[in-house]
């Protein structure tokens, strides 16, 4: 498992310090799908936990994130990949209108 960007430029929101474990949701999302990237892993290899408290950090398994159709795609392959998808949402909104 590797901490930063484990090439997919799509990952968003990185955060790779200790958290109460709960609070590590919104970490190592996917800009494509809001989603939690797919090679996100929560753990706590430094065994920072206590009796009271359970902490644990997102690192980014490659083996894991390869399994993403986007995982090293280029940013510029990413920018259309968004740019495609905000264009259908926004004719989705506009024919909802029209109806």
């Amino acid at each position: 498992m590797t901490k930063p960007n484990a090439g997919c430029p799509a990952l968003t929101n990185e955060n790779y310090e200790y958290h109460l474990s709960g609070d590590c949701k919104p970490y190592c999302t996917c800009a494509i799908t809001g989603k939690p990237c797919l090679g996100r892993v929560i753990s706590d290899p430094d065994d920072q936990s206590s009796q009271f408290f359970s902490r644990a950090k997102c690192s980014i398994d490659p083996d894991k994130a390869k399994t993403c159709p986007v995982y090293g795609c280029s940013s510029e392959t990413l920018k259309a990949i968004l740019r495609e998808r905000l264009a259908m949402e926004n004719e989705d909104r506009l024919n909802a209108i029209k109806a």
